[in-house]
């Protein structure tokens, strides 16, 4: 095993000059080294994924979408929202874990063996996008994702500009309904409910 110590300190100084990290590992040393960085870190086919402390604005969309969603479902006591430090088991390889910016729990959460924090029956994530984390976030997560039979909405909301996309399950197997919304007047439907673009955005200053 690679000194954890090591790890962290190859991490940090990677990213001093990387905008994203990807580090081969083994799903003990992730979940080792995990602990001791101050930033997301995930695990995507035995790699190490990170991007550093998040931005600004990254952080007061973070804020804002959580605030909807828990005044969404405040009345609804079969939903619960959670915050990035929650993470996900992925099921389609061995030690794949993410952790969406936003997570909606329905019913009570089943987690990972021995662990309180990685939950195995998402119903809804939201992912906030960065140029950093554009490209891995769909074309590496999103597939990932929509193995996990719980998961009924996928939401990737993009930080530079107004953009908002939507995967949402449909009856039909293996068939997800996308939905892309780029003006501030456009509405989103959340479990039924209509969530306005502009209310996600009302903070954002775009540069």
């Amino acid at each position: 095993m690679v000194n954890i110590q090591t790890l962290r300190e190859t991490i940090i100084e990677r990213l001093k000059t990387e905008d994203l990290v990807q580090i081969p590992a083994s799903e003990a040393e992730y979940l080792a080294v995990a602990e001791q960085l101050p930033f997301k870190v995930e695990y995507h086919h035995s790699e190490i994924v990170t991007m550093g402390l998040a931005s600004y604005w990254h952080e007061v969309l973070v804020m804002t979408i959580g605030g909807i969603f828990y005044n969404l479902f405040a009345n609804n006591e079969e939903f619960t929202v959670l915050g990035s430090n929650s993470g996900i088991q992925i099921p389609k390889f061995e030690g794949g874990y993410y952790l969406p910016d936003v997570m909606v729990v329905k019913g009570e959460p089943v987690f990972k063996p021995n662990s309180s924090a990685i939950i195995t029956n998402p119903h809804l994530v939201i992912e906030i996008l960065s140029p950093s984390t554009n490209k891995f976030d769909r074309e590496s997560k999103l597939p990932e994702y929509k193995h996990l039979e719980s998961l009924q909405q996928i939401i990737f909301v993009n930080q530079k500009k107004v953009g908002i996309s939507s995967y949402l399950r449909s009856d039909q197997p293996n068939t997800w309904i996308n939905q892309d919304f780029y003006r501030l007047e456009d509405v989103i439907l959340i479990e039924g409910q209509e969530v306005l673009i502009k209310d996600i955005y009302q903070k954002i200053k775009f540069e």
